[in-house]
């Protein structure tokens, strides 16, 4: 069996990929700016997370402006750095502000399985927790946080490039965990529940959140191929057959805080997305995915390790 150095080592390796160490080289570039100009920023960790850099000069911010760019596609956000504004394809803010009253952080371990570019990381720091570890196997998203963390420098934070299948490296090691839009992409959700649950201490509290399908019944949707044009949705439950998931790995005390439908302001075609969005991804009458099955919608359900 591989200790987690020797998995770290060998995930970090995507890093040396060929269309990976171009965008590296980029973000070396950040390094050229002065140091002078990068004193007194201020972070605002509002529904877009706002860096401001007063003594920047007009040089730096194009450069600045290069490499963001250069990071296309930012699917979670928004940001603003300065003048430039970060419009990702989803409006996390809309999902964040949902949750952030179920959230208690102060002080607390979190980790954030699928933390995609930090995004709910910058927004949580606003409650003063302990320490926020990110969880998210893919290269653009560790390189946009490190562009990020090159202006915020929080040392709260830290982003492993691990996936959902390396939390057995952390059993009892979280007050709080976030997985979001990760259970659907399993080919064993329960299994991926189970990890989380022992990640946590005891006491300890979870959020999830799941593609559903409306009915009472204990079933889930098996897609056949693609489901709105993504090839790996597995299962999709229905609030009751989620419930049971949570509860059937050990949970207690499963809170349903909302369903919603997906909606076009919270995910939509930006000039910062890059390609298709849910305008593409639904039939004429947007109650259908293209494929023929409902639309997209979500349930929220927090549970607790006792």
């Amino acid at each position: 069996m591989q200790t987690l150095e020797q998995v770290r080592i060998a995930r970090n390796r995507v890093l040396s990929f060929k269309h990976i160490l171009p965008l590296q080289e980029k973000l070396e570039l950040l390094n050229t700016i002065p140091k002078s100009e990068l004193s007194d920023v201020k972070i605002f960790y509002k529904d877009s997370i706002c860096i401001e850099i007063p003594h920047i000069s007009v040089q730096s911010f194009n450069l600045v402006c290069e490499v963001a760019r250069a990071l296309i596609p930012w699917r979670k956000g928004p940001f603003k750095i300065n003048d430039l504004e970060i419009l990702s394809e989803w409006d996390s803010a809309i999902k964040y502000n949902l949750l952030e009253s179920h959230l208690d952080l102060k002080d607390k371990i979190i980790g954030d399985i699928g933390c995609n570019n930090g995004y709910y990381m910058f927004r949580m720091l606003a409650q003063n927790p302990k320490q926020i570890l990110g969880f998210d196997p893919m290269p653009l998203c560790f390189l946009q946080y490190k562009f990020l963390q090159f202006f915020a420098k929080e040392a709260r934070l830290n982003f492993e490039l691990l996936g959902i299948e390396e939390l057995g490296f952390f059993t009892n090691s979280f007050d709080i965990m976030l997985c979001l839009g990760v259970l659907y992409h399993r080919k064993s959700p329960l299994d991926s529940i189970k990890l989380v649950f022992n990640s946590l201490k005891k006491g300890g509290e979870a959020v999830f959140d799941s593609l559903i399908i409306d009915g009472e019944g204990e079933i889930a949707l098996c897609p056949k191929e693609r489901y709105a044009k993504m090839p790996n949705v597995y299962f999709i439950p229905t609030l009751n057959t989620f419930k049971n998931w949570l509860e059937s790995c050990g949970f207690k005390e499963v809170l349903h805080i909302a369903t919603l439908k997906t909606a076009f302001d919270e995910q939509r075609k930006t000039e910062w997305s890059n390609g298709e969005s849910l305008e593409d991804f639904l039939d004429s009458t947007g109650e259908r995915t293209i494929e023929g099955y409902p639309a997209p919608k979500r349930a929220y359900l927090k549970a607790k390790k006792v």
